[in-house]
């Protein structure tokens, strides 16, 4: 086989794996995205709704103050005309937040306008208005907005008593029958504006939880169909993991019963070093088949079994010492491969080729982030580099292809040891 399709064989596998793993869903964010729409939905229709009445009720209070030449036309013609636009608004841009914002900023700027502008007023039913658009400005924009506007009203109402009340009360005359007429309307307006504005509430609130509770149960019942669907996914993966790796075990065993027949001692090596390839191969899905997540492997345990396993099948002589600095807590499993061959033919020439005239051998291995889609991975050891047999060596020429699969570079130096320096450009990893 050529190493091209060799490590095309790897790529398909690891695909079908991740074809597997792509179908786990994640419902809590969605759960939030659907709690927001439909409460959203619930402060447009009550925006809309407190725009519309106050829009009808403001036409009606103004005519009388027109009719009345009462002090308070001005403004109550500046509150129709802000509730129409806000009615308007509301209505073509589907977004509550146009009557929110104009009744949160224009609604208390008037009515502490008129309560301190106009001392020949009569102000009874001004805390009554104040008290609406707090209301408003809690149920629709929130309670941080509620308390700017309830604190600005406060500081209005503590101005006008403080500053304003005297002459207020000193300029007023008696009321003619038809102005108590007015002032009792305008009263009569607020208790039922704010009477409604809690009834909507209460009610568009209500169905908007029970639309978001009934939603959710569905939710909930897909979300446990998907974890059922995602546990037989699991348990069917691990099976094929399994199922790998008893094969891998299988392949193993039959090269290592054809090698006993092998005398030529090259063509033994050949055979051990795919061997070793396969064991390497063997031990990751061995390692998925029992992890929780198959889609990550840890990456330090991993290297220090295949490391273990490595050594016990070359025997050295001497003492090796190998070490590990690994700042990269898991891999991903469609990587895990190419990095394990790769460590695999390093570890593998070091033992073959770099101890031969020393007394012990030592080994290091580093590897940390070093961008948000790279990673740099050092293997170096204390021996001497031998120069291979044939330039096309098939071991460097699997590490420049597996290198490449993972779409880094590699550097080598044989300064006071061998080094190889890989980094990676895998978002993956």
């Amino acid at each position: 086989m050529k190493l091209s399709n060799l490590i095309d064989s790897f790529e398909t596998i690891q695909k079908g794996f991740r074809r597997y793993q792509g179908n786990r869903t994640n419902m809590s964010e969605d759960q939030k995205n659907l709690q927001e729409r439909i409460f959203n939905k619930m402060r447009y229709a009550l925006s809309l709704n407190l725009a519309l009445i106050l829009t009808g009720f403001l036409a009606i209070l103004l005519s009388v103050f027109i009719y009345l030449d009462q002090p308070a036309t001005l403004f109550t013609g500046l509150g129709f005309f802000i509730c129409v636009i806000a009615a308007i608004g509301t209505y073509v841009t589907k977004n509550y937040k146009v009557a929110g914002y104009l009744f949160a900023i224009a609604g208390p700027i008037l009515v502490v306008g008129f309560m301190n502008t106009v001392p020949n007023g009569y102000h009874v039913a001004d805390p009554l208005w104040m008290i609406i658009v707090a209301l408003f400005a809690y149920f629709v924009m929130g309670k941080r907005i509620g308390n700017l506007i309830l604190i600005f009203e406060a500081l209005g109402l503590i101005y006008y008593v403080i500053f304003n009340l005297n002459d207020n009360i000193n300029s007023i005359a008696s009321l003619a029958p038809i102005a108590r007429y007015a002032l009792s309307f305008n009263i009569l307006t607020c208790s039922i504006v704010i009477t409604y504005l809690v009834h909507l509430f209460l009610k568009r609130n209500a169905i908007a939880v029970a639309e978001y509770e009934n939603i959710l149960n569905e939710l909930k019942g897909k979300n446990i169909l998907v974890q059922e669907q995602n546990r037989e996914k699991t348990s069917m993966l691990k099976e094929i993991h399994h199922l790998v790796n008893n094969n891998l075990q299988v392949i193993t065993s039959l090269l290592r019963l054809q090698s006993r027949e092998i005398e030529n001692q090259s063509s033994l090596e050949h055979f051990k070093e795919a061997i070793d390839r396969i064991s390497a191969m063997t031990l990751i899905h061995n390692q998925m088949y029992q992890s929780k997540d198959l889609d990550r492997i840890a990456l330090e345990p991993y290297f220090e079994s295949l490391s273990k396993n490595i050594l016990h099948s070359y025997a050295l002589d001497i003492p090796v010492d190998i070490t590990f600095d690994i700042k990269i807590d898991h891999a991903a499993s469609n990587n895990i491969v190419p990095m394990a061959l790769i460590f695999n033919e390093l570890m593998s020439n070091s033992f073959k080729y770099a101890f031969q005239n020393k007394s012990s051998g030592a080994i290091r291995i580093k590897a940390n982030q070093t961008g948000n889609k790279s990673i740099e991975f050092n293997y170096a050891d204390n021996g001497e580099w031998i120069e291979p047999a044939h330039e096309d060596s098939f071991g460097l020429e699997l590490i420049e292809a597996l290198t490449e699969q993972l779409g880094g570079t590699v550097k080598r130096s044989t300064t006071g040891g061998t080094h190889s320096s890989f980094i990676f450009e895998s978002e993956s990893l």
